[in-house]
C-alpha cells in the first residue's frame, strides 16, 4: 500500500513539471515559424495549452501581475476604439 501511495505522490509532483516543460517546448517550436508580437501573445498561447496563468506568465518571461496589467491596458484600448491612452493637444 505504501508503494502505491509513494508512486501517486511522485506523479503528483512530476506530472505538472512535465506539463509545463512540454508547453514551453511547444512555444519555442512555434516561435520558429511564427513571431509572437508581445508577451501577452505568448501567455495566451501557453494558457491555451492548459497552463495556469501564473505558470504561463513565468514561462513567457514575465509575472502574473505584469500580464494582468497588460491585459487591463489592452482591454481599455479595445473599449476606447484603439485610441491613444493620452490625448494629444491640437496645434493652434
Amino acid at each position: 500500500m505504501a508503494v502505491k501511495d509513494e508512486a501517486a505522490s511522485a506523479e503528483a509532483v512530476w506530472l505538472p513539471v512535465i506539463g509545463r516543460t512540454l508547453a514551453y517546448l511547444c512555444m519555442k517550436e512555434v516561435e520558429r515559424t511564427r513571431k509572437f508580437e508581445s508577451v501577452l501573445e505568448r501567455v495566451d498561447f501557453l494558457e491555451a495549452l492548459g497552463l495556469p496563468p501564473a505558470d504561463a506568465a513565468k514561462a513567457a518571461g514575465s509575472s502574473k501581475a505584469s500580464v494582468d496589467e497588460l491585459r487591463r491596458i489592452a482591454r481599455n484600448r479595445q473599449a476606447n476604439g484603439n485610441k491613444a491612452a493620452k490625448k494629444k493637444r491640437r496645434s493652434r
